[in-house]
């Protein structure tokens, strides 16, 4: 096969082997172009943007740990009037309107809240957590623009 173009080679005229070298190369650089070439700076690009967002949420995971880092619970503990004191001024910093039943066991408060933003809600109780008061129960019901009224009892958290 090999000696069968080399005699149809050898055959071309001067300017017809020129001719058939000038299109070997340029079929070799395209081939190497389209084949090769391309397809490893596709594979680089998608390799980049994959570390790129590999970094981004590294960043993402360790800022939440630092900041579960720096929320220290509280040093010492609640005391059963303390309960009452920690809920009123924390729904006071969160600008919730709280109002307190008559029947609050000591160590517990029950409450209501006619109108709130669920998820400022939730955010408040979870930060309530973290300072030795846990919920007992919870009783959220709808309302209009996406507020919620609360019913709660919490109670300080037993070790």
């Amino acid at each position: 096969m090999i000696a069968v173009v080399r005699i149809w080679y050898a055959r071309l005229s001067r300017r017809e082997r020129l001719l058939v070298g000038s299109a070997g190369g340029l079929a070799a650089l395209v081939l190497s172009l389209f084949g090769i070439i391309m397809p490893s700076l596709s594979a680089i690009d998608t390799t980049k943007l994959v570390h790129d967002e590999a970094v981004q949420r590294r960043g993402r995971v360790e800022a939440t740990t630092d900041a579960a880092g720096m929320q220290m619970p509280s040093a010492r503990a609640l005391d059963s009037q303390d309960i009452e004191l920690v809920v009123t001024q924390g729904a006071a910093e969160k600008g919730f309107d709280l109002i307190k039943s008559s029947n609050a066991v000591a160590g517990q408060v029950t409450f209501r809240i006619d109108q709130a933003r669920a998820p400022a809600l939730l955010a408040w109780l979870t930060e309530l957590e973290s300072q030795d008061v846990m919920v007992s129960s919870v009783a959220l019901r709808g309302g209009a623009n996406g507020a919620v009224s609360v019913d709660a009892k919490l109670q300080k958290a037993t070790r």
